[in-house]
């Protein structure tokens, strides 16, 4: 297998991985203050109320959108993109991969084009992967910049009844881990 194909291989596991580890969580992505203490997350602190977002709460779609934007924006190359959810998790879940780690520019630079595009930092986590988790409406997202795959991933997970019963479910489905 050529480099591109183990590279697309690679980047493919990658997203699932991520899904993989939503579902794990219950698919809330908690916010960094709800996970505990010694977890590595540091509380950014409270700013301005963000206000409401126009147009009322995003469709998966848009928020898919927002995040290809953000990227785009700060000059990231997209990768493999990650399987499709479907069924009841489809509009619970938007999701953008990388090709590799991006550099702290253009971190610096997707943090900027999601708070344009009205995303709120709520946390940072440093060593040993860096992480940013914001949030907007109903819409938590975590992005995270290395870890086992050496890719930046952004995951977005919606918050709200409907969504965290179909987490639970599908969570329960998948088994017992061991």
């Amino acid at each position: 297998m050529g480099r591109t194909s183990s590279g697309a291989a690679w980047a493919a596991a990658a997203g699932v991985a991520v899904l993989a580890g939503v579902l794990a969580v219950g698919g809330a992505l908690l916010a960094p203050a709800e996970e505990g203490a010694g977890d590595g997350w540091i509380r950014e602190p409270a700013g301005a109320k963000v206000p409401a977002r126009a147009g009322g709460d995003p469709s998966r779609g848009a928020v898919a959108a927002e995040l290809a934007a953000a990227a785009a924006a700060a000059g990231l190359t997209p990768g493999v993109a990650s399987p499709a959810e479907e069924g009841e998790l489809a509009d619970c879940i938007a999701d953008w991969t990388g090709d590799g780690p991006a550099d702290d520019g253009r971190l610096a630079a997707l943090e900027t084009a999601l708070e344009q595009r009205g995303w709120q930092v709520t946390a940072r986590q440093g060593d040993p992967v860096p992480a940013v988790a914001l949030t907007s409406g109903s819409w938590r997202l975590r992005f995270t910049n290395g870890g086992l795959v050496d890719t930046l991933s952004l995951v977005a997970t919606r918050s709200g009844r409907a969504c965290e019963e179909a987490f639970r479910r599908a969570e329960a489905t998948r088994g017992p881990r061991g």
